[in-house]
Order: C-alpha cells, then sequence, then structure tokens
C-alpha cells in the first residue's frame, strides 16, 4: 500500500499538541501532589491535636428487663447524643488542624482544599448542635412519658415529624415536675445561647437560603426602613470566628448531655422500684 506522506503543517500542529499534552499531565501531575502534600500535613496536626476538656465520659444506660420499654429508649438517646458529641470533637479537631495548614497553601491549591476537603466538614459540624438539640428533646420527652405509663410517641402509629418538640418537652415538664431544671438547661444552653442562636441561623441558611462559603461571600439588595435600596456584600465565613464559636458552643453540649442522663437516671430509679415484681427481686 501507497504511504501518504504527512505535511510538515500537521506534523508541527501534532507535534505542538503532543508537546501541550505532556505539559498539561505535569501540571495536574504537580497539583495533585501539591494536594496531597497539604492533605497529609492536615492529617498530622488533626490526628495528634489536643483540645483541653473535651473528655466526656459516656453514660452507661442499663437495661432491665422490667422496664426494658424505658431502658431500650434511653440507651438509643444516650448512644445518639454521645455520637454527636464524637462527631463534633472530631471534626473541631479537623478544622483546627486545617487553620494551621491553610496560611502556608498556594492561591492555585487553596480553592480546591477549602471546597473538597474543609467546607463539607464545617457545614457538618455547624450543623450538630442543631441534630444534637432535637435527639435531646425527643429522648427527655419520650422518657417522661413513658416512665409515667404513656406509650403514645413509642407507639407504631406514632410519626416524629408531626410534632413540635420545644412545645412538647414544655407541656410533659408542666406535668413531670423533675424533667423542669433539664427543660430549662436545655432552653438556656440549646437554645437562648449566643452560640446555640448564631448555629440556628447557620443550620438554616444551609438547609434553607443562599448562603456564603468559606471561600466565597454572597451579593444581597434589601430595602431598608424608608424604601430604599441598599446592596451589600457579605464576606465569606472567618475559620478563626467559627472555631472560637464552636469551642464556646462545646461546654453547653457536655452539660446538657451530663444532665440529660442524670434526668433519665433519676426517672429510672423510680420507675424500676414501682416495677419490681411482688417477691422484690429487681
Amino acid at each position: 500500500p501507497r504511504c501518504i506522506p504527512i505535511h510538515p503543517l500537521v506534523q508541527l500542529h501534532l507535534h505542538t499538541r503532543d508537546m501541550g499534552s505532556r505539559e498539561h499531565q505535569m501540571i495536574e501531575k504537580a497539583f495533585i501532589a501539591n494536594i496531597y502534600t497539604h492533605l497529609q500535613k492536615q492529617a498530622e496536626i488533626a490526628y495528634t491535636i489536643k483540645i483541653d476538656n473535651t473528655h466526656i465520659p459516656f453514660y452507661d444506660a442499663p437495661s432491665d428487663f422490667f422496664c426494658e420499654e424505658y431502658t431500650t429508649l434511653w440507651r438509643k438517646y444516650n448512644a445518639a447524643l454521645f455520637k454527636s458529641l464524637q462527631l463534633y470533637i472530631r471534626y473541631l479537631k479537623q478544622l483546627l488542624a486545617w487553620k494551621e495548614v491553610l496560611p502556608a497553601v498556594t492561591s492555585n491549591v487553596a480553592p480546591t482544599l477549602i471546597m473538597d476537603y474543609l467546607h463539607p466538614v464545617f457545614k457538618t459540624i455547624c450543623d450538630i448542635p442543631t441534630t444534637f438539640k432535637d435527639q435531646l428533646l425527643r429522648a427527655a420527652t419520650k422518657l417522661s412519658r413513658v416512665s409515667a405509663g404513656d406509650f403514645e410517641f413509642i407507639s407504631w402509629k406514632h410519626k416524629d415529624h408531626t410534632k413540635k418538640w420545644p412545645k412538647e418537652m414544655e407541656h410533659t415538664a408542666l406535668e413531670d415536675a423533675s424533667l423542669l431544671p433539664l427543660y430549662e438547661l436545655v432552653t438556656k444552653n440549646l437554645y437562648e445561647s449566643d452560640t446555640a442562636k448564631h448555629f440556628a441561623s447557620l443550620h438554616g441558611r444551609f438547609m434553607h437560603d443562599a448562603h456564603p462559603t468559606l471561600l466565597e461571600g454572597v451579593n444581597d439588595a434589601q430595602q431598608d426602613s424608608i424604601g430604599a435600596i441598599v446592596y451589600y456584600s457579605e464576606e465569606p465565613y472567618n475559620l478563626s470566628t467559627e472555631i472560637e464559636m464552636l469551642l464556646f458552643h462545646l461546654p453547653l453540649l457536655r452539660m446538657s448531655y451530663q444532665a440529660f442522663n442524670e434526668y433519665a437516671n433519676s426517672k429510672y430509679r423510680s420507675l424500676t422500684h414501682r416495677s419490681c415484681p411482688e417477691n422484690g427481686s429487681c
């Protein structure tokens, strides 16, 4: 078969394309290596970093045949609350490590590290206060009702999402005086504190509204009190500021977890006393 010679201009184009492809591959490999280096450094810090006063002992809720519905519910929510605290501390260490690493990151790599590795962790940890609060409200309210022999909230017919749990806990505390101190503590720590309000606001924005990220801000327009339209820019979230808020909120979560289990245990002691069989062996 006859070979058709390649025109010199075509040869030059192919050669240039090959060179461009190799150069692109080299840039890509260097970029990946840079990412890997910073990830490795972040991991070295995150898994060795220590935060003061973060040791939270797991409350060993009992298992009791004579009031199994109560202790099963208690153990379920105790484990859920503790796992929320564990994740909170774990992700807080991740953020603290990124705070140390980011100043040395070059501008071409920083956006990728922030949006692929840092910002997802940031959004998750900022949502944990809301998750923890909702879990505790359900847990305390259900335990109080079950201890009084009311099984409506653990019935197969019951749908948790139809309840407004802050109101349910408030109503239950009016009937159960022993629940009132926990209700007041939860209101103070998980609703009315500055940090609680901050994370509730972030939860609302993350779930339902346009919002800044750790990388980018947002622009907005708003009508003021005299009817004029005001344009303004909202800056990206500041990592150092958010870490400080997370550190301030941690003791409130820990205190609430301990108070919940103290309440659950006090109800359990009275419950098991009433539930002992006639021969008195509990």
